[in-house]
């Protein structure tokens, strides 16, 4: 069965994703964020000498932060509701100065944005929009994307630019991950090697009927998944952190070899420690760290494994309750 049979029948099993959740949605439109986005140690310090502020500095996803099964956002959006900088009757441009004594780190991590606006609008402040959808998880992915990449949010993350959203589903974020699931968006749209993943799109992509346990087996499958996946990401970021902490100077980053340590075999682990920190990892501690990295390469390994077969599971039910068989 080729892939426009293999369509066919998904869409003859099942019924539009817009049926079942309604119509996904884009993120947070860029000129509301461009200007307000702060990153973890900004926000630290807004909040360190303003604590009453930590509830208007939210996370937001965007599409660079989003991976397969998990996402990690890297920024916060400031999301001053109108009027709290000195109510809605005082004129905008006085209202900055009243900013500048109540919170001057915000007020300096904005300024340079000041600088671009006139004062007839309190930019600084969110527009007045509904963000009461993100009080609850999302399924969030790229508005574009080369590969497949959707994953769930936190409650209370928002959702930014480049990134569409749906209602938190176990089981929808299981079919969209899904083999099956890749090969519609692939069939719909392609632009060179970029897939278009907007929100009529994803929409349109057929969502097979499941019994109760059906669903109920998937969702613990994908909950399997989601929890090796984390897992697997914080065993990356703890040994990654150990090698700068041990052997960078302050402020180094790990460069794109090091971040991928679980495929260096320990030799040219300590040539890329070499060449990215200036130094060869000392005698007296090489047995340890080799110790150590054998162990932490070999705990990656059964993590990407025990994902893999998950993985593989998961596709076989699908295409079961799709009827066809996987390519």
């Amino acid at each position: 069965m080729n892939s426009d049979n293999i369509l066919v029948a998904m869409q003859a099993a099942g019924r539009p994703l817009s049926d079942l959740v309604g119509v996904p949605q884009r993120g947070i439109g860029r000129l509301a964020t461009a200007r307000l986005l702060a990153d973890k140690a900004t926000r630290d310090q807004i909040v360190l000498f303003e604590p009453a502020l930590a509830p208007f500095l939210r996370r937001i996803v965007r599409g660079v932060d989003i991976h397969p099964w998990y996402c990690e956002p890297s920024r916060y959006l400031v999301v001053l509701p109108p009027g709290w900088s000195a109510g809605a009757d005082v004129h905008a441009g006085q209202a900055w100065e009243y900013l500048a004594q109540r919170c001057p780190p915000l007020h300096r991590h904005l300024a340079p944005a000041a600088t671009r606006k006139t004062c007839d609008v309190a930019w600084w402040e969110f527009p007045d929009c509904d963000l009461t959808p993100f009080a609850q998880a999302r399924i969030v992915w790229p508005a574009a994307s080369m590969t497949q990449r959707y994953a769930l949010t936190d409650p209370g993350w928002l959702v930014g630019p480049g990134t569409c959203h749906i209602s938190a589903s176990l089981f929808l974020l299981g079919v969209l991950m899904s083999r099956l699931g890749w090969l519609a968006v692939t069939a719909m749209g392609q632009v060179g090697q970029i897939y278009r993943l907007a929100p009529e799109q994803i929409g349109r992509i057929p969502i097979p009927e499941a019994t109760e346990n059906e669903r109920a087996a998937i969702e613990a499958l994908v909950q399997r998944i989601v929890d090796l996946t984390r897992e697997r990401v914080v065993l990356e970021r703890q040994f990654t952190r150990r090698l700068l902490r041990d052997f960078g100077p302050p402020g180094a980053t790990p460069g794109a070899r090091l971040e991928r340590w679980w495929e260096l075999d320990f030799a040219t682990l300590r040539q890329a420690v070499a060449a990215r920190f200036g130094g060869d990892i000392p005698a007296r501690f090489r047995e340890q760290w080799q110790a150590q990295h054998a162990d932490a390469v070999v705990r990656h390994a059964a993590l990407s494994d025990a994902r893999a077969l998950a993985e593989a599971t998961l596709n076989a039910r699908v295409a079961l309750l799709y009827g066809v068989d996987l390519p």
